[in-house]
């Protein structure tokens, strides 16, 4: 990835590798170096995350008065914005490499699509806005105009969140990783004072936020471009067989399938807190909420990011371990919603903070371990994210209609405990964390290259023929039998040969062993 004039450049490449392997002897093992760059991918990025929960948060941009938790606006523009995502970024999934593969996208095609991109996303903002202060009562006319404003709004949605996904996926974690939390952690700095103020400044906020990411995403086109462009050149060489097991890698649908049950949870336990508690929210508590996710989602990455520094390791499932435990904590909080409404309410938005952190930290991983194309994985994780959250919605409304406003609150333990049920499933069976093992997170401190040159350094060093070297470099990737297969197009049998002689000549007997011989060779 090319980077800008002087200094202020994204590390990549052999570059990266040079650099995280210098570090990984000395200094920090993480990045806090705030220059240009940084800046801009901080502020960016937290700008657009910002915007897209201001507007599918219930006390968000969109809540009006004549329905609590919005109803009359933004229900309609938030499911009609999150289906029109999710689709557009599984689509993306599907045929984006095949797209790139056929014909390449200018830098000056990307500044113009994302200029306009920009400008929908603003404009669909301050109308929702307008609408939600101008709207006495929910009729057709006003379900339609937000219908269709969610409808631009997901556009919007889907190609920013592809567009700083590649951004975020050409960088070395260890360069941006305190960048990214802390984006992560500021985007809930608008939420605390959203609430004081009057429409005005919500279109503001509406318009600019959308305008801010773009002016910041456009420093990066020259990288976007070239990353696309490899991205098909990539899939071009990759045809056949192996090909298609990439498309189908199993961990980047286990880590999407995981991540949609707790979504799913989070949208329907916050909408229980809304729907089947006695009393709303009262409104002089929404700025506290904000500020206890504030204080909790920064406090809790500090934590992790502090553990990675002390181990020298990414430390992915940590992130993992905390979304699950906040998610555990907000749906056995729930029962609470009927007398301490506020306590149920800040706990499960702390979980959907750390959620958020995690399909980032986790989708990341999965392109740079599995080297599958980040539109793939971000299109994946993010697109059924955004389709969980209208599911889970859904599925909140339907059994509140069900159940009738008397029965509702007894109805609450029992909807703590399903909610608990899934995400206990999600994370024992679906994604467990021995499968976040084939992410090797204790090897990417590497970038791609260099974690290539490793393990052509350890095949020389030991005497592995080129197809043991083939073989080993797969597996330090994680990859299994099955897929080494039809990746190198041999028997598995053979595959299972190759395995036994390196194995023999490594002097080692499992893929945790080979792991540790490759991180050994940081040192």
């Amino acid at each position: 990835m090319a980077g800008n004039d002087g200094d202020d450049r994204p590390f990549t490449g052999t570059e990266t590798g040079r650099r995280a392997d210098s570090a990984a002897g000395a200094g920090a093992f993480l990045s806090v170096h705030f220059d240009a760059v940084r800046i801009r991918l901080l502020i960016g990025f937290a700008s657009f995350v910002a915007w897209v929960n201001l507007l599918i948060c219930f006390e968000g941009l969109l809540r009006d008065t004549v329905a609590y938790g919005g109803g009359v606006v933004r229900d309609p523009l938030f499911v009609a914005a999150m289906l029109v995502a999710g689709v557009v970024l599984i689509v993306a999934a599907t045929c984006a490499p095949r797209v790139l593969a056929e014909k390449g996208l200018s830098p000056r095609g990307i500044t113009w699509g994302l200029a306009l991109l920009g400008v929908l996303g603003g404009a669909s903002g301050v109308v929702g806005v307008a609408l939600s202060a101008l709207a006495i009562s929910n009729t057709t006319a006003v379900w339609a105009a937000a219908t269709a404003l969610g409808c631009m709004t997901g556009l919007f949605v889907a190609a920013y969140t592809l567009a700083w996904g590649s951004v975020v996926a050409a960088f070395d974690m260890r360069e941006i990783l305190v960048v990214i939390c802390a984006a992560l952690c500021l985007q809930w700095v608008p939420f605390v004072g959203v609430v004081l103020m009057g429409s005005l400044g919500k279109a503001a906020l509406a318009a600019g936020l959308p305008l801010l990411s773009w002016w910041c995403l456009r420093g990066f086109v020259d990288e976007l471009a070239q990353a696309r462009s490899a991205l098909g050149a990539r899939r071009a060489r990759s045809e056949g067989a192996a090909g298609r097991i990439a498309r189908g890698d199993f961990v980047t649908g286990r880590v999407a399938a995981a991540l949609f049950c707790f979504a799913f949870v989070v949208q329907f336990v916050w909408t229980c807190n809304i729907v089947m508690g006695e009393e709303p929210l009262s409104e002089g508590l929404f700025w506290l909420v904000y500020v206890c996710v504030l204080v909790v989602s920064t406090l809790t990455m500090v934590v992790i990011l502090g553990l990675m520094e002390r181990w020298r390791s990414y430390r992915m499932e940590l992130f993992y371990r905390m979304a699950f435990a906040f998610g555990v904590l907000g749906s056995v909080a729930l029962p609470l919603a009927y007398n301490h409404l506020f306590f149920s309410y800040a706990v499960i938005y702390v979980a959907y903070a750390l959620i958020v952190a995690t399909m980032w930290m986790l989708a990341w991983s999965v392109a740079f371990m599995r080297k599958v194309p980040s539109p793939r994985v971000i299109g994946c994780v993010f697109g059924l994210q955004y389709l969980a959250l209208p599911c889970g919605f859904a599925a909140a409304k339907l059994m509140q209609w069900w159940a009738g406003a008397q029965a509702s609150s007894g109805l609450l333990p029992y909807v703590g405990f399903a909610a608990v049920a899934v995400l206990v499933v999600a994370y024992v069976l679906v994604l467990p964390e021995r499968t976040l093992l084939l992410l090797s997170p204790r090897l990417l401190r590497l970038s791609h290259e260099s974690l290539d040159e490793r393990c052509g350094d350890v095949a020389r060093a030991f005497g592995l023929t080129e197809r043991e070297g083939e073989v080993f470099a797969l597996l330090a990737r994680g990859r299994d039998v099955g897929y080494i297969e039809q990746a190198l197009f041999i028997s598995r049998n053979t595959v299972n040969t190759h395995r036994k002689n390196l194995y023999r000549k490594l002097g080692i007997h499992t893929q945790q062993e080979l792991l540790s011989l490759i991180e050994d060779g940081l040192a």
